[in-house]
């Protein structure tokens, strides 16, 4: 049915390809891009591809096929008929003609409902508009309603949906709708890393409840944030379609999607060869104990993972035994008792006896890794706490003193108010507030003392003002005051490394510790008597815990590639005696080496394991390759002298690996990308590296606890309790990796978006620029003509 016009100029060729497309667009529902083809048909050949305006207006109604076939085609059909009569350069009178011809065109084709038509309306306005009867004058009239705005048109006598096309353009609750503006489609997935963002969807009501359930989880928020009225105003603002929601029904929405998370972790930790375990007790404002379980594994990619999987109730006495089995009936739960390698706790003695229980259980299962050699690991920021708590018992004078002082400047607005005037007159900054610390948190202690320090003088200017102040320090107090700052800033520098949870610390630690050790050791021996009297009982504890360093943390320092050997052969050499380095030494390495022989082993034999397997399962074999396996078999059987060095030798041998200066070095990458070269070694590093060796992580949980039973929720049951604390350590670790996704995503998108710009203006510019006489010269193939 296309109209052909045999000689026409390039106006009327637009004018074919504009009519023809609109004719074939009404009457066959043919693919856009076919029917362009079809098009093409009726137009000379020469004239198109001699033409460049003519190649470009082929090419926009080829983008303007594939734009028909949206669901507002109906909408915007003469917008796009008008730009590309614009972009070909018609003259007025055939811009005009042409303009006009579409309009009706579009209008009859599109809308076309005559008296006693029986075909559907095929016009995209019915999608947003239904018929509704009102009273107008005492009559019941009909009306077109906006489904959006709720907006009512009179019906056309023709018939025809004009004005209700035109009134789409301008609905404000239809942009919101479409485009750029449209809702995020969440599509569900099985992958822990996947993104769960789609921008090609459209609003759903289910996913905008469960993205509503995960905000409420994630953020610590009361379910009757939901029922909050400017809430609902918000949400109701930005999609009209959006359904307000219970607090009962949120509260269910909750506890599903943590289900779901839950039922994600326990796949992934099935697949993890051994965890790590950090465990800690809280007593909430409701007077209730409660233990948190903490999960510390490396996952496929290598890299550091932590999750929540107990937040229990802790019956009274908190005694090892209670322990022991609160922590080995959470691990049954999950299915990964067998996977245990080590589990860190505080110095507490009913931890230690937990610790024993659980290992003499593991082991009697035979399901001990490393043969029960790290599985009791001590909280290092806890030793490092009891070190410097015994460090500050002998100043406690003059910690009173500035603690008393701050105390009594901040109680009252007008001493807050006299002390920094006095401060701004000495020209001291006072963006730094007053600290009052916490007994227990020497760091809290070490913060309280820094500020004072900042605030030396104003604090001697309002002692002279201040009649009843009576915590002023001497000279010889404040000086001891900045020489006690000056040691705990060794021990905060070492207590923030050790307390990461996102990167390996084990192998970290024998540096640090070394620090920490020189600065107690230089106190010890000083000729200030205040510091060696404020050294001897953090000498001495320090002796207690960490006079014998602790195995696993020498081999964690062997295993990173920049230490290797030289680590320990360095460290002991400055904290033990000369004649006992290279024996101290010897012993560790040769814990290495017994070590690497029982994963080796076990290696193997898992090797031989699968291989058998796969051999059975191929079914049964001929005589000749039984004889065959007969006789590899006497092969193997014979004593075969071994002169191959081992992965652990190799390793060793190489040189340490150098990293430049001011860049981060990962290690778990590394050791991902020698994994091939030490199959066995690096599986054994990515188990060591995976053991924290402080508490941190368990006693971050707390924090969350104490915002979720605030007194305002103390009523929710050990359950809720547990699935919110649970549950927000789960989406929050996964939105971090699913933010990761998407940048990465939108970087290739973006690539893929600008090559293919840049490729586009290449070829309509190699179209475009004229040469010689109005016509492109191409190249020949053939290099003699």
């Amino acid at each position: 049915m296309a109209i052909h016009f045999p000689s026409c100029r390039l106006a009327d060729s637009s004018s074919i390809i504009l009519t023809n497309y609109i004719l074939f667009k009404s009457h066959f529902r043919f693919c856009p891009n076919c029917v362009i083809v079809l098009l093409c048909a009726g137009l000379p050949i020469a004239g198109v591809f001699n033409n460049t305006r003519s190649f470009i207006l082929l090419s926009i109604c080829c983008f303007l096929g594939t734009k028909m076939s949206s669901n507002v085609e109906s909408v915007q059909l003469n917008e796009e008929a008008n730009d590309m009569v614009d972009l070909v350069e018609l003259s007025d009178e055939d811009n005009v003609q042409i303009n006009e011809e579409a309009n009706d065109m579009a209008d009859e084709i599109l809308d076309n409902e005559g008296d006693g038509s029986k075909r559907k309306s095929s016009s995209g306005a019915w999608s947003h508009f239904t018929t509704v009867e009102v009273q107008e004058n005492g009559k019941m009239v009909k009306k077109h309603e906006c489904m959006h705005c709720k907006k009512k048109y009179a019906p056309q006598s023709s018939r025809t949906t004009t004005h209700l096309l035109r009134h789409l353009k301008k609905c404000v609750f239809v942009k919101r709708l479409k485009g750029t503006k449209g809702f995020i489609n969440f599509q569900p997935s099985d992958n822990e890393n996947a993104s769960e963002f789609n921008a090609m969807g459209g609003y759903d009501q289910m996913k905008c409840r469960e993205l509503i359930a995960k905000l409420i989880i994630a953020h610590e928020l009361p379910f009757s944030f939901v029922e909050y009225h400017w809430f609902n105003i918000l949400m109701k603002y930005n999609n009209p379609l959006y359904q307000k929601v219970s607090m009962a029904t949120i509260r269910k929405d909750c506890i599903k999607v943590v289900e779901l998370e839950r039922e994600k972790l326990k796949k992934v930790l099935k697949k993890v060869d051994m965890i790590s375990l950090t465990s800690d007790c809280w007593t909430s404002n409701q007077t209730i104990g409660y233990m948190c379980l903490t999960a510390h594994y490396i996952d496929s990619n290598w890299k550091m993972q932590k999750r929540i999987i107990g937040f229990n109730e802790l019956a009274p006495p908190h005694s090892g035994e209670v322990i022991s089995d609160a922590i080995l009936e959470c691990l049954i739960k999950w299915g990964i008792q067998d996977k245990i390698g080590t589990i860190t706790l505080d110095n507490a003695s009913s931890n230690d006896r937990a610790a024993s229980i659980l290992k003499n259980t593991f082991q009697g299962k035979g399901k001990l890794h490393f043969e029960g050699m790290f599985f009791h690991v001590r909280c290092c920021a806890h030793i490092l706490n009891l070190v410097v708590q015994d460090g500050l018992g002998t100043i406690d004078c003059c910690l009173v003193k500035i603690r008393e002082g701050v105390k009594y400047v901040r109680k009252s607005p007008g001493r807050l108010l006299k002390f920094g005037e006095i401060a701004i007159t000495l020209g001291i900054p006072t963006r730094r507030s007053l600290c009052i610390d916490v007994k227990t948190r020497w760091n809290s202690t070490h913060r309280m003392l820094e500020s004072a320090m900042h605030y030396k003088l104003a604090y001697q200017g309002y002692a002279l003002r201040d009649s009843n102040f009576e915590w002023s320090l001497t000279d010889d107090e404040w000086n001891r005051a900045q020489k006690v700052c000056k040691v705990l800033e060794v021990f905060l520098d070492a207590t923030n490394l050790f307390s990461g949870t996102s990167y390996p610390t084990t192998n970290l630690f024998l540096v640090e510790i070394f620090k920490v050790k020189k600065e107690i050791s230089s106190c010890y021996i000083s000729n200030d008597g205040f510091l060696k009297k404020m050294s001897e009982p953090m000498f001495e504890k320090f002796e207690k815990y960490w006079g014998e360093i602790g195995v696993l943390m020498a081999i964690a320092s062997i295993l990173d590639p920049r230490f290797k050997k030289v680590s320990i052969s360095w460290t002991f050499g400055k904290l033990y005696p000369s004649n006992e380095v290279d024996d101290r030494v010897e012993d560790v390495i040769n814990r290495l080496q017994s070590l690497y022989v029982k994963y080796s082993t076990a290696f193997h034999m898992a090797r031989a394991s699968k291989n058998n397997m796969m051999s059975t399962s191929s079914g049964a074999t001929d005589v000749r390759d039984r004889i065959e396996d007969d006789f590899y078999a006497f092969l193997k059987s014979r004593p075969v002298e071994n002169t191959q060095k081992s992965e652990v030798e190799v390793y060793l041998d190489e040189p340490n690996y150098i990293v430049l200066e001011n860049k981060e070095f990962d290690v778990l990458s590394w050791w991902s990308q020698n994994s091939s070269k030490f199959p066995v070694l690096s599986k054994m590093a990515r188990n060591i590296f995976s053991i924290p060796i402080t508490t941190v992580a368990s006693e971050s949980a707390f924090s969350a606890g104490g915002r979720i039973l605030d007194d305002y929720r103390s009523s929710l049951t050990k359950d809720m309790v547990e699935l919110l604390v649970c549950g927000g350590d789960w989406i929050k670790a996964t939105s971090k990796t699913t933010i990761q996704t998407l940048q990465v995503s939108l970087y290739l998108y973006l690539s893929f978006i600008f090559n293919f710009i840049i490729l586009l203006l290449t070829f309509l510019f190699y179209l475009c620029v004229p040469i010689g006489n109005g016509r492109r010269k191409f190249r020949s193939s053939n290099p003699d003509k």
